[in-house]
């Protein structure tokens, strides 16, 4: 999602609705964006040339660990070796921290999509067609695609990671099931799925952040898990689009309970798993639709791979990374940043992500 927000989507807030968001100064932008978005530039590939240091200058881990304190009030890094499978922390900051990590939950919508793949009940080539129900707001231009128009599953999976479209990702999310990738979750690795049942679509996201009163929250937050899918099936799925406002946000909104969780640890055994998964019989596409965008710069000649996901919204930035370093080792290095009072100081914080890519190009 992007500062953009919501942008073909102009509404006057209800009277009901407008004391909660005026107080919060929000607009209708969705609670994370593409990467990009966030003011990291433009996407650049593993074959981007003279951006990984090989030799000297990369910053110790203690300067590395400065900068990201000096990025976010709250924060959090790992940087792992995989080893027979598992991560092995080479260097670790705050790793065992519950953040929101936006829309890196679609890793988990990706193991499930992998895991229904296998059981035979999906297809990669498999034809998928645009619903408007499942038509989400703002990221990613599939929103704008006719209703019935036809997609391969792989090319909607391609766009939930490369450009975190958001109705490529209900699609994919509703198709494999909601509790499919709950599943995936706890099998993916992480350490309390409880945090993220039922796991909300990104369309849930923009109607419970900007659609629905604190009101509406708190009984949504006190009610049973049973309780809550009936609300997301029944209550929330049936607001219309025109309950959104345009809006001008200018703090965070509900970061700390409207939103996906996770330590760095479990998004390192979440990248972990689908490295795993991706050597299994047809399921190469995981390794191939997560390498198609990195962000931050790699030079091909030291990271021959990259495979990526992050999420940001305002007050909240995250990203994860696979690597294959040019000695065959493999890598993962997770980011988290989180200021629940206003915005992520992002040149401090892709200052921070730099230098703990630095320095892992040089891990012994």
């Amino acid at each position: 999602m992007d500062n953009a927000l919501f942008d073909r989507i102009t509404v006057e807030a209800t009277a009901r609705h407008l004391s909660r968001r005026t107080l919060a100064r929000t607009s209708a932008g969705c609670a994370f964006v593409a990467f990009a978005a966030s003011g990291l530039g433009q996407v650049a590939t593993a074959q981007d040339a003279d951006a990984t240091p090989v030799t000297g200058g990369a910053p110790s881990w203690a300067e590395v660990d400065q900068r990201f304190a000096d990025a976010a009030p709250e924060n959090a890094m790992l940087a792992a070796e995989l080893v027979d499978g598992d991560c092995q922390d080479v260097h670790a900051l705050n790793a065992d921290a519950v953040l929101p990590v936006g829309s890196s939950f679609k890793l988990w919508i990706l193991g499930g999509l992998a895991l229904e793949i296998q059981a035979g009940h999906l297809d990669w080539e498999q034809p998928v067609e645009i619903e408007d129900r499942y038509r989400s707001v703002p990221g990613g231009d599939l929103r704008y695609a006719l209703a019935g128009t036809t997609y391969t599953l792989r090319y909607l999976a391609e766009r939930m990671m490369q450009k975190s479209d958001n109705t490529a990702t209900d699609h994919v999310l509703h198709l494999v099931g909601r509790e499919n990738v709950e599943a995936a979750m706890a099998a993916m690795g992480h350490h309390d799925p409880a945090l993220n049942i039922p796991l909300i679509s990104t369309r849930d996201l923009a109607m419970m952040k900007f659609a629905m009163t604190t009101e509406d929250l708190d009984a949504y937050y006190a009610a049973s898990v049973e309780e809550r899918r009936r609300i997301l099936t029944e209550e929330v799925a049936a607001i219309p689009y025109e309950a959104l406002a345009d809006l001008d946000q200018t703090v965070p909104l509900e970061i700390d309970r409207v939103e996906w969780y996770a330590t760095r640890k479990d998004l390192c055994h979440t990248m972990a798993w689908l490295h795993a998964k991706a050597a299994e019989p047809g399921m190469m596409p995981v390794s191939e639709v997560i390498a198609l965008g990195t962000q931050l710069r790699f030079d091909g000649e030291v990271w021959p791979y990259v495979g990526f996901k992050g999420g940001s919204e305002l007050g909240v930035l995250s990203g994860t990374w696979l690597m294959q370093r040019a000695d065959g080792r493999y890598f993962v290095y997770s980011v988290g940043f989180k200021n629940p009072d206003g915005e992520i100081d992002t040149p401090s914080a892709i200052a921070a992500m730099e230098a703990g890519r630095d320095r892992l190009a040089l891990a012994p």
